[in-house]
């Protein structure tokens, strides 16, 4: 499994926003991975009941897009 570790100091020296967005597209990237996981054929033989979170995943995605979009612009 693949730990991310974070650089507490140097996060601080980035402004605020920036690190708001590279959370964000954290979130993002995680969201897509669900989606994608949801969406693998072999996955769904193990997990069918899985997709009922689909579409609740999917407005997280959207929303985090649109925060993304908002505060990039």
């Amino acid at each position: 499994m693949f730990t991310e570790t974070s650089d507490v100091i140097g996060d601080l020296k980035m402004p605020l926003q920036e690190r708001v967005v590279d959370k964000l597209a954290d979130m993002l990237f995680a969201s897509d991975m669900i989606l994608d996981m949801l969406r693998d054929e072999r996955s769904y033989k193990f997990a069918g009941h899985l997709t009922s979170v689909e579409p609740s995943v999917r407005l997280v995605y959207d929303q985090i897009n649109e925060l993304m979009k908002q505060l990039t612009d």
